[in-house]
C-alpha cells in the first residue's frame, strides 16, 4: 500500500515538474506574461461566448454517445438504458474533477458514479472510457492529415507522418473490432504473451484488455458502430467550433484547416503527464501549433491561456450543475475516487 501511495506522489510531481517547465517554455519563447494580458484586455467577447457554447454543445452531445455506450439488455432481452439527465450530470462531475484534480481522478469518479446506476456497472463504465478515447483519437489521427493539407508553410515531413498515423489508426481500429468478435481468443492471446512479459503485472493488463474489448462491444455490430462513428464526428464538431470562435476572439482569423490543426494539436498533448487540467503541455502544443502555421507569437499564446481558462470555467459550472442535480456530495465523490485508485494500484503491484 505505501508502494503505491509512493508511486501516486511520483506521478503528481512528474506531472507538476512538466506543467511548470512547459509554462516557463511559454513564458521564455513565445510570449511575456504582461504581453498576453495587454492583449487579453481587448478579446471579443461576442466570439468567447460563442466559444464557451460550443463546448456546452460538445458536453451535450458526448453524452449522448456515452449513453449509447452505456447502453445493455435486461433479462428479457429488451433495451436498458440509463436515463440521460444522470448520465450527463456524471460526465460533467466527471471532466469538472479532471479539471481541478490530478491523476485523472475524474474518469475514476465517471466510473463509480455511473456503476450505481443500474443497469451500469463500474467496469461497464470504465470499458466505456476507454472506447471513448479510441474513438476520440481515431477521429483526431484521421482529420490531421486533412488538416495539414490546408497549411502550406509545414513542412513535407510532418504530413506524410500525418497520414501514416491516420492509415495506422484505422488498421488498429480493424484489429480491434476482430479482437471484440473473438474475445476469448484475444483475452487468451494477450495472456499469453503477458506471460512472456515479466516487467508487465499480468492480471492487471489482462483485465484491462478484456475491459477494452468488452467496451468494443457495441462496435460489432454494422448499426451499432454506425451510429457511434456518426456521433463521434458530431461530439467534435462543437470542439471545432468553439476553437474557431475563439481564435476569432483574440483577433486571429482562422481557416478552417488551422482550426483543425490546433485541435489535433491540443488532443495530443493530453498524453504528456502534467497538472490538472494540462496547464502547460496543453499551451506549449497549441502555440507551437499556431506558430508553426505562421500566427503571431502573443495573439497564439493569448488564445491559448483564454480557451484553456473558458474551457475550465465551463467544465466547472456545468459539473457544479451535475453535484446539484445528482445529489452527491464533492467531499463523497473525492473520497471514492480516491479509495477506489488506490485499491486498484494495490491490485496491480507485484
Amino acid at each position: 500500500m505505501e508502494q503505491t501511495t509512493r508511486k501516486g506522489q511520483w506521478q503528481l510531481w512528474v506531472g507538476l515538474a512538466v506543467g511548470l517547465a512547459c509554462l516557463a517554455i511559454v513564458f521564455i519563447f513565445f510570449a511575456k506574461p504582461g504581453d498576453i494580458i495587454d492583449n487579453l484586455r481587448h478579446v471579443h467577447l461576442g466570439y468567447l461566448l460563442l466559444g464557451a457554447l460550443g463546448v456546452v454543445l460538445f458536453l451535450v452531445i458526448r453524452a449522448v454517445r456515452w449513453r449509447f455506450m452505456l447502453t445493455g439488455h435486461d433479462d428479457d432481452g429488451g433495451p436498458a438504458a440509463p436515463p440521460y439527465a444522470q448520465v450527463f450530470h456524471i460526465q460533467n462531475i466527471g471532466y469538472m474533477l479532471t479539471q481541478l484534480l490530478p491523476l485523472r481522478l475524474g474518469d475514476v469518479a465517471r466510473a463509480i458514479l455511473i456503476g450505481n446506476v443500474p443497469p451500469v456497472t463500474i467496469a461497464r463504465g470504465l470499458s466505456t472510457m476507454v472506447v471513448e478515447r479510441l474513438l476520440d483519437m481515431l477521429f483526431i489521427v484521421v482529420l490531421l492529415p486533412f488538416t495539414l493539407s490546408g497549411i502550406p508553410s509545414l513542412p513535407e515531413w510532418m504530413r506524410s507522418f500525418a497520414l501514416f498515423s491516420g492509415f495506422a489508426a484505422l488498421a488498429g481500429i480493424v484489429v480491434l473490432i476482430i479482437a471484440a468478435n473473438q474475445r476469448a481468443r484475444a483475452v487468451r492471446l494477450a495472456d499469453w504473451v503477458l506471460r512472456r512479459l515479466p516487467f508487465l503485472h499480468r492480471e492487471t493488463w489482462v483485465r484491462r484488455a478484456d475491459e477494452l474489448l468488452v467496451g468494443l462491444k457495441s462496435l460489432t455490430s454494422l448499426r451499432d458502430g454506425a451510429v457511434l462513428l456518426v456521433l463521434s464526428v458530431l461530439v467534435w464538431l462543437p470542439v471545432l467550433a468553439a476553437y474557431y470562435f475563439t481564435l476569432r476572439a483574440v483577433g486571429l482569423t482562422p481557416t478552417l484547416a488551422l482550426t483543425g490543426f490546433v485541435v489535433c494539436a491540443a488532443a495530443f498533448s493530453v498524453a504528456v503527464p502534467s497538472t490538472p487540467g494540462q496547464a502547460g503541455p496543453y499551451h506549449v502544443a497549441v502555440i507551437a501549433a499556431l506558430q508553426l502555421a505562421g500566427q503571431p507569437a502573443t495573439a497564439s499564446a493569448s488564445f491559448a491561456f483564454l480557451y484553456h481558462i473558458m474551457n475550465i470555467v465551463v467544465m466547472v459550472l456545468m459539473g457544479l450543475w451535475g453535484i446539484a442535480g445528482t445529489g452527491v456530495t464533492f467531499r463523497n465523490v473525492l473520497d471514492s475516487a480516491r479509495s477506489f485508485t488506490a485499491r486498484r494500484r494495490t491490485e496491480s503491484a507485484p
